[in-house]
């Protein structure tokens, strides 16, 4: 089904489609309104398709509807109610295309916890859909396909005859030969919410985090009265986190290099005193993402079914830094090991500390592709110690 477009159609016939009926289950929470810097998150994706010059914008509703309708009144969209929210996300979106009149020439399609798609992004897939003779235009971001595809009217009868399983993702398969993928920079077409993991990346994306300049770091150094050889320490686990920070996210990680280097110059804040790492997150209360990293960073919990965090990064960051100087974790575990060998509780605690740093690395060295003592010697100029 190529798409022939008449030329006197333009963005003004375009309309939006926004997918919010649904149960929130993994989240945990309602996800259409979460916090997303000082909007909501439905609120956030409305406002990315009028940014991008949609006027005629729809929303689904189902699930906790009551609590949306006044939502979407004030925001002036249409609410389209789908009673059978209930049998999954295909019968909100064919309840959000049938409300879509003859004059409508496309709609774009966007799940609720996609909200974050950059105007450019809407205005590039628009010119591609009316000067290219294809029926689905999809974003892609480094070659991944993203979110919304913008899809022309010539479907919408097809869409409302699709009864067979896999939903839209199965239904827009069988026309790839209709397909026109358009590359974006815009890694918010690949964001979703489906965890409270995925939202807490999302809040880092759009820079809802507050995070200390470098200057405020070192003025927080100061006010604590940190000795100048911690500083020194502090400085090189700063450098190496984001050595490996940027390398990560070279590789896809989602990660905040600004919080991997506050957190790290500021995680020995408090050395010297007992409980240093809680007493330090104590002082970093204004900077909650900061204080949290800070506190884990010498016992952390982690999680191998989640994806690698800064705080991650900083704590092997800090394993790996023996005063001042990039070590191995063999040269900086094996002197504790041995003195406390005859003690099981502290043996223990070093121990876990071993293996949760060892943990960290075979994770980063699989995602990056290279062993760390390579990283070293490309990126910093220098190779592991011993």
């Amino acid at each position: 089904m190529l798409v022939k477009k008449e030329n006197n159609q333009g963005k003004d016939s375009l309309a939006a489609i926004i997918v919010a009926a649904g149960y929130s289950l993994r989240m945990k929470r309602f996800k259409p309104l979460l916090a997303l810097g000082e909007s909501t998150v439905l609120e956030r994706a409305v406002d990315s398709f009028r940014k991008g010059g949609i006027k005629d914008i729809r929303v689904v509703v189902g699930h906790r509807a009551n609590e949306l309708l006044p939502v979407l009144d004030s925001l002036e969209v249409q609410a389209i109610v789908n009673s059978q929210f209930a049998e999954g996300m295909f019968s909100s979106v064919t309840a959000g295309v049938k409300s879509l009149e003859p004059e409508v020439s496309g709609f774009f399609l966007l799940p609720v916890d996609n909200p974050i798609v950059n105007q450019e992004t809407l205005e590039k897939l628009q010119t591609v859909f009316f000067s290219k003779k294809f029926g689905i235009v999809y974003p892609t971001y480094q070659g991944m396909r993203g979110h919304p595809p913008l899809i022309s009217k010539h479907y919408v009868k097809s869409v409302l005859n699709w009864n067979k399983p896999g939903g839209m993702r199965a239904f827009l398969e069988q026309y790839e030969y209709d397909v026109i993928e358009v590359d974006v920079v815009d890694q918010g077409i690949m964001l979703d919410m489906d965890t409270p993991e995925d939202y807490y990346q999302m809040l880092k994306y759009c820079g809802d985090i507050r995070v200390p300049s470098e200057e405020e770091c070192y003025a927080l150094i100061k006010q604590a009265n940190t000795p100048v050889k911690v500083i020194n320490h502090c400085r090189q686990v700063a450098q190496l986190s984001c050595v490996l920070g940027s390398c990560l996210i070279k590789s896809g990680s989602f990660l905040n290099l600004e919080l991997i280097r506050a957190a790290a110059l500021l995680h020995d804040l408090a050395k010297g005193e007992p409980n240093h790492a809680q007493i330090g997150a104590r002082k970093l209360a204004n900077y909650p993402e900061v204080a949290e990293i800070v506190a884990e960073h010498m016992d952390i919990c982690l999680n191998p079914d989640h994806p690698l965090t800064e705080k991650e990064i900083v704590y092997l960051a800090d394993k790996l830094v023996i005063d001042n100087q990039i070590g191995q974790l063999q040269d900086r575990f094996s002197g504790p090991l041995e003195l406390y060998k005859n003690d099981p509780e502290v043996f223990s605690k070093i121990w876990q500390r071993f293996s949760n740093a060892q943990i960290i690395q075979t994770r980063i060295e699989q995602l990056i592709k290279k062993p760390l003592h390579n990283l070293w010697k490309a990126e910093l100029g220098g190779k592991l110690n011993g």
